[in-house]
């Protein structure tokens, strides 16, 4: 649509400017003579009905009476053409005819015929994209009345034309024209993918037969004599709950049901499975006689709290019991009256964390506002009211840049509450341990401040014998340094008067902090790989300070390619595990990499030895046969993790290009670790290579690379990508119509944003949820989350903001050329990614892109953020984007092993 700046006068020229073109119609003005000009030299003509008000339709649906009519007798005609076709594709396009036919029967328009064909190998050219109607509609940046648009928004405000904000719809509620075309997308997607149905099906089987359907997670020890662990069964969509006693003999007892997240799915109502189904906890009390545990039946990230009481029935409403046959347990003795009140305890809006006093007698969560924003830190006294409307509230963050979490401290004294926006924290104790129900509920009066909040200061504590210990960031060390304090010098300690513990060299990044008894473990990276490091308090029983070295972490040192061998390293990832006991001489710490599934140690800190607890196992799967290493670009001096099959390619990379799937992040200062992926064994075995780019944003190099990457340095993300996939190219790893990119949410950005620099890099993009519509998302802070992204992404509303933003947003950067074929993704209750994003560019890069290859949308009704959340539909869509890959790189029919070499 057409860009309006400045006042009014300029906004009526541009207005009438567009007058002038509608009157001189389709065909009239520049634009014709545009298209005139392109059709002498054999070009498209290019459709601009996009920038046009959309014709009324004669009937309802846009189809006419003699479309119909034609599109019968077409489809009739064509029939008898296809008996020289493969009964495989002859199915296929008989089953998009018929689709088709029902459409035409029943008034549903697929859109205008344009001829284009979406199928990379199909004879189907009748299948027409969804067209969404164009209706350019104003958008402020800048000050608006009644909205907080930050402190330097711009008086007065700039106004654009947006040709498809109506797709966003106000309220909770989405309006049925939204809702029919994404349910058109969608039948227009299943049928343009309907000749990968056996592909997606084979996929689905392999990625399955990589998953132990059954498997039960590593018994976790709690204070009080029992532990717990979680449990697959094959066949059931979620994971079950279990605990069990720790006998006199020091062996463990039976295990016993506490929770089946099976159950909660089932509506109640109905009886059927719920189409989305979200468990938080259960978390016990500290007797292990009481637990609450959260739903979420929405994808929305927002729990109702619930309580478990007696045998391990649920308090909801919905009747739903466990027996006693099925494993349960009965309590120990008798539930107190006064807390029957909470037999139907229903708590609704919050983030599903929670913290239980010490008596049992209450709990502690945190409570959302209308953005799905944690705000509010609330304790709940058992046998009041159930809904938690009266609960008394200790701490409100009013600042919309800042949410809270909350946490506790190793030896379970302290609550640790955290408010915190992108570059501040600051955080509150809460002693747990003097009895605070006892005399009645807390008060925000118990809260014991840390240390005040300054910008750009962040830090994080815990506690152990009267000191504070923190990561802190302060006198310019960005990659934080350890630090404490005396408990006796709060509230309000001075961060100068922090007594320095260790300053890590350069090249070292502090991220967390565990205290145990008798030492303290950090974790950190250094030069972009993940460290544990175990600290002395420099007393007689702890250990000496030392790194953990990880017996897997290995490279050859150098990876092979065309171009020549180019100097690598191990790509893995390691990270403490659940550690529940503070009196302790183990920890444990997982360890995973690309081809390497998680790993479970423990490991004595004085001794140093290693002990395996627990190896994910992965049915057929054999590491050998598969290696990663991390190469550097030149110039920009980017990582990316590479992952082969060395059967197919046995030479490293040499002798390629090869089909390669390109990835990366880069937001927030979160780390793509390696991480084991069964589903990617099924591009991996096709000889696909997978590449994972750690630009700028992410934090896997320190604070300075993620500041590197965000605000007025966002652009710094997309050259990095671009620059990886040109390094991949020019080493001859691969070409541009063999690479293929993905993108998820913020990733999604990544991807769009580096794809409008350079479509030609790309033969093919899969993006789900993508956040791709930033300037307009981030300028409106009605839409969930936006405020406090500020501070990352960028606010528009200020005006050096807004012109390097409209710079690089994807949505406003899309341009007449030729892009990639594409497969989005969209889920209708996505808190931190409308799903009116993903329509929106998908619809106005339909309306601009110059060639015939296939965009496609396919929106989940029943999801949110994650996808689905049973993990069967879950692989399912997996395998659905796999396939639509691999037959974008023409892999379609590719062999599998032991096939040594699938490309010439």
């Amino acid at each position: 649509g057409m860009r309006h700046f400045g006042n009014s006068s300029s906004t009526g020229a541009a207005q009438n400017m567009q007058q002038e073109e509608q009157s001189r119609g389709p065909t009239g003005g520049l634009f014709s003579a545009w298209a005139e000009a392109s059709a002498s030299k054999g070009v498209r003509p290019l459709d601009f009905s996009f920038l046009m008000p959309p014709p009324t339709p004669a009937v309802a649906g846009g189809v006419t009476a003699a479309t119909i009519a034609s599109n019968t007798s077409v489809a009739t005609a064509q029939d008898d053409d296809d008996e020289d076709l493969p009964d495989e594709e002859r199915k296929v396009v008989k089953r998009s005819r018929a689709v088709l036919a029902e459409d035409s029967r029943t008034g549903r328009s697929w859109g205008e015929e344009n001829n284009n064909s979406h199928f990379s190998n199909s004879n189907a050219p009748f299948l027409v994209a969804p067209k969404a109607p164009v209706r350019p509609s104003k958008r402020f940046f800048g000050q608006v009345p009644n909205e907080d648009r930050g402190e330097d928004a711009m008086d007065p405000p700039i106004q654009r034309m947006d040709p498809y904000a109506w797709m966003r719809c106000s309220g909770d509620e989405v309006s049925s024209e939204v809702k029919a075309l994404l349910e058109e997308e969608n039948r227009y997607a299943d049928a343009s993918t309907q000749h990968l149905s056996k592909l997606s099906e084979t996929l689905y089987h392999e990625m399955l037969g990589h998953q132990r359907e059954t498997d039960d997670s590593l018994l976790t020890e709690y204070a009080g004599g029992y532990a717990y662990f979680s449990r697959h069964i094959a066949g059931k969509s979620y994971q079950l709950h279990f605990r069990r006693k720790r006998e006199q003999d020091g062996s463990w007892g039976e295990e016993e049901l506490v929770l089946d997240e099976n159950e909660i799915a089932i509506d109640e109502e109905t009886g059927e499975k719920r189409p989305y189904c979200s468990v938080s906890g259960p978390e016990p009390s500290a007797d292990h006689r009481l637990y609450i545990y959260g739903t979420d039946f929405a994808g929305n990230d927002s729990y109702t709290l619930q309580l478990l009481q007696r045998g391990g029935s649920s308090s909801s409403s919905s009747g739903n019991s466990n027996s006693k046959n099925n494993g349960d347990f009965e309590l120990d003795r008798p539930m107190s009256e006064s807390l029957l009140t909470d037999a139907f305890m229903e708590i609704e809006s919050t983030d599903g964390s929670v913290i239980w006093s010490p008596d049992c007698k209450s709990f502690f969560y945190l409570e959302l506002d209308s953005e799905f924003r944690a705000f509010r830190l609330r304790q709940h006294i058992l046998g009041k009211d159930p809904t938690g409307e009266d609960d008394p509230c200790l701490f409100e963050e009013r600042d919309r840049k800042f949410s809270v979490g909350m946490s506790q401290t190793s030896c379970s004294r302290f609550l640790v509450l955290t408010s915190c926006s992108a570059q501040t924290s600051e955080d509150y104790l809460l002693d747990l341990g003097t009895g605070c129900t006892a005399r009645g509920p807390a008060s925000a009066a118990d809260l014991i401040r840390v240390s005040k909040r300054e910008f750009k200061h962040s830090y994080s504590v815990d506690h152990r014998d009267g000191v504070l210990y923190i990561l802190t960031n302060k006198d310019g060390y960005k990659d934080s340094k350890l630090c404490r304090t005396m408990l006796a010098l709060l509230p309000d300690s001075p961060a100068k008067d922090w007594e320095d513990v260790w300053t890590p060299p350069e090249g070292t990044q502090l991220q967390n902090l565990c205290c145990f008894k008798d030492f303290l473990a950090l974790t950190g990276r250094e030069h972009g790989q993940c460290r544990i490091y175990v600290h002395s308090y420099q007393e007689p029983n702890s250990p000496p300070s030392h790194a953990i070295e990880f017996p897997d972490a290995l490279s050859t040192g150098t990876v092979h390619t065309p171009r020549g061998a180019q100097a690598s390293v191990a790509a893995f990832s390691a990270g403490l595990d659940q550690n529940r006991l503070f009196d302790t001489k183990v920890l444990r710490y997982n360890f995973s990499s690309f081809v390497e599934p998680g790993l479970v140690y423990e490991y004595d800190v004085h001794s140093r030895e290693h002990r395996l607890l627990r190896t994910t196992v992965v049915p057929n799967f054999d590491s050998e046969k598969y290696r990663a290493e991390r190469i550097t670009t030149s110039q920009r001096k980017v990582p990316i993790s590479l992952v082969f099959r060395l059967d197919i390619h046995p030479a490293g990379l040499a002798g390629g290009p090869f089909p390669l799937l390109l990835t990366g992040y880069g937001a927030y200062g979160c780390c793509q670790d390696p991480d084991f992926d069964g589903n990617c064994l099924s591009l991996l075995d096709r000889g696909v290579i997978y590449a994972v780019v750690h630009v700028r944003g992410g934090g896997e190099l320190g604070e300075q690379w993620h500041e590197e990457g965000k605000g007025l340095q966002v652009k710094n993300r997309f050259a990095d990508f671009v620059e990886a996939a040109e390094t991949l190219v020019s080493l001859r790893v691969t070409a541009p119509d063999r690479l293929a990119a993905w993108g998820t949410s913020s990733g999604g950005l990544l991807v769009t944003a580096s794809m409008n620099l350079r479509p030609d890099l790309f033969r093919a993009v899969l993006l789900e949820v993508p956040f791709c519509d930033a300037l307009n998302t981030m300028s409106d802070p009605t839409i969930p989350l936006t405020c406090g992204e500020w501070e990352e992404v960028g606010n528009p509303n200020e005006r050096t903001q807004f012109y390097y933003m409209l710079e690089y947003s994807p949505y406003d950067n899309l341009q007449m050329q030729a892009y990639p074929a594409a497969f989005v993704t969209a889920s209708l209750h996505d808190a931190m990614v409308g799903y009116w994003e993903p329509l929106k560019f998908v619809s106005k890069l339909r309306a601009l892109k110059l060639d015939e290859r296939p965009v496609l949308l396919r929106t989940n009704f029943h999801a949110g953020h994650g996808a689905s959340s049973d993990r069967y539909e879950n692989t399912k869509e997996a395998a659905l984007h796999f396939a639509f890959l691999l037959d974008q790189l023409g892999l379609r029919s590719a062999p599998l092993l032991p096939v040594r070499m699938i490309w010439k």
